[in-house]
């Protein structure tokens, strides 16, 4: 077998079949499940943990991690099986973190992977959508109409409010793109200097260094930075400490970007803030943690990116992706871009 192989999750490939076949470069899919490793004919070609079946040629070039794989639980053996010939050389994530060990493994094998910017559009509509239910109030509103009260409740308007976007990649720009037409004022925060995109995108921009100074100014902060040694426990006390009296403290990022531990302490003091978590750094979130009932939190279940356009994109993504790496390019959104 002399054509390039991508192995990919089987329960993907009938969706992608006709484009695959489409690529101009003979490639071979290779069907990855828990059973092993087979040719789309069903022709077996690795057993599950990646070693080949018999004499069957298995040398993927490139592979595919579709969210079905994660939802699946199936991360970590795919990964093995990847890598156990030793010829893997790109692999397309569907997630923008790659924080995950399986990930990491990957890196270390030296293989180039690549995130996706499909939960983008969804992970910054999510965001909007929390913040409008907090300013709201739509809790209260709920409460209010179950029990058959009419009382006409004042809200907070978005328009004026002054956002601070810690982290201003993929995500960070596309909140910024929603916020602003509702009359919101942008800052973003990120590691490097600003680019041309970013000072479109947003009303102002500052380094990391600079945040402390934009804490106090802020109605809304919204944590879309990646985990890295920076940012992991970024939210600490003194963080907290530095905040409006009534922010909004929004985290799409990862949960281990806030120390729960000070979160808490600073929710549990005389304020009216309330902070919006979709990620936490323990997940499931364990079930006696005290974020379930606490009535300044606002949380869901780390479902940010996934809307219902997420899949189409991803898929859409990889079948690009991979035609740039089989035509001898570099595919986009690497871990270090």
């Amino acid at each position: 077998m002399n054509s390039p192989q991508v192995l990919l999750p089987a329960d993907d490939y009938a969706r992608l079949a006709d484009r695959l076949a489409a690529l101009d470069h003979n490639l071979t899919p290779l069907l990855w499940s828990r059973d092993g490793v087979c040719l789309p004919d069903g022709s077996p070609i690795a057993g599950a943990d990646g070693m080949p079946a018999g004499d069957a040629d298995y040398a993927p070039l490139a592979a595919w991690v579709s969210i079905g794989l994660l939802f699946g639980g199936n991360l970590a053996p795919f990964v093995d099986a990847a890598l156990a010939p030793g010829t893997l050389r790109w692999t397309q994530a569907c997630l923008a973190g790659t924080d995950a060990p399986p990930f990491q493994q990957l890196l270390s094998a030296g293989v180039q992977l690549s995130r996706s910017d499909a939960p983008n559009d969804a992970t910054a509509e999510h965001t909007m959508s929390l913040v409008l239910h907090t300013f709201h109030g739509w809790a209260g509103r709920i409460d209010r109409r179950r029990a058959g009260e009419w009382l006409q409740v004042p809200w907070r308007e978005v328009r004026g409010s002054r956002w601070l976007v810690i982290g201003f990649g993929s995500i960070g720009r596309k909140v910024a793109a929603l916020a602003r037409p509702f009359g919101a004022v942008v800052v973003g925060a990120r590691r490097s200097v600003a680019s041309a995109t970013d000072l479109e995108a947003a009303d102002a921009m500052v380094t990391m260094e600079s945040i402390a100074d934009e804490l106090p100014h802020a109605d809304v902060v919204v944590l879309a930075c990646p985990l890295t040694d920076e940012t992991r426990g970024l939210v600490d006390a003194e963080f907290l400490s530095a905040l409006r009296e009534d922010v909004l403290l929004v985290n799409v990022s990862r949960g281990a970007v806030i120390n729960t531990d000070d979160l808490l302490a600073w929710l549990d003091g005389d304020r009216a803030a309330t902070a919006v978590l979709d990620v936490f750094d323990v997940e499931p979130l364990p079930v006696d943690s005290p974020l379930w009932k606490h009535p300044k939190v606002v949380m869901t279940t780390h479902i940010g990116g996934a809307g219902s356009g997420m899949a189409a994109r991803n898929d859409d993504l990889f079948i690009d992706q991979l035609a740039t790496f089989l035509a001898g390019g570099t595919p986009r959104l690497g871990v270090q871009d």
